[in-house]
């Protein structure tokens, strides 16, 4: 169990400098995760006093970071869900197989389904309004890119049907 301490540190590799930790509860700290020279899994250990350090051997994994160049369709109707295909860079088959890979329109978050490390598809949800929305896609489910790429959505009225009536098939 952690307690407030203002030794409370974490260290993501062996050797590494420690950050200071925040004390959130008795089973909680929050950490900043520092710049780290390449991708892959570093142990996360902490330490009350700032000397001694746990040895639990959890893996904080470091990923490329992700950006978005495009969508298609770059056109979609604002009353109902749509399959968009997000491409880019730095998606991680390691962040959907943790439940984190996420796409952002506008406010709205949805799950994204990895396909390759530059394309993900998500799926718009209905939206109240027509107008451009940013699209954006996370590796931890916190963190969003921030490249700005628009999806357009529509408002979809039918105002007349022709003919009105028609043989049964």
């Amino acid at each position: 169990h952690f307690r407030e301490s203002s030794a409370l540190v974490c260290r993501f590799e062996l050797g590494s400098a420690t950050v200071v930790a925040r004390y959130m509860s008795a089973g909680r700290v929050e950490c900043s995760a520092g710049v780290s020279a390449g991708v892959g899994a570093r142990a996360l250990e902490v330490s009350l006093n700032g000397q001694q350090f746990s040895s639990s051997g959890v893996q904080y994994t470091y990923v490329a970071s992700a950006s978005v160049s495009s969508v298609w369709p770059s056109v979609s109707v604002s009353e109902a869900s749509t399959s968009v295909t997000v491409s880019g860079s730095g998606f991680s088959v390691v962040s959907a197989s943790l439940g984190y890979l996420r796409c952002r329109f506008g406010s709205t978050s949805v799950g994204a389904e990895y396909v390759s490390e530059s394309v993900v598809v998500c799926n718009t949800t209905a939206s109240s309004s027509a107008g451009y929305v940013s699209v954006e896609v996370s590796t931890n489910a916190r963190e969003y890119t921030s490249d700005g790429v628009q999806l357009e959505l529509l408002d979809v009225l039918v105002g007349e049907v022709s003919p009105w009536s028609g043989p049964e098939q």
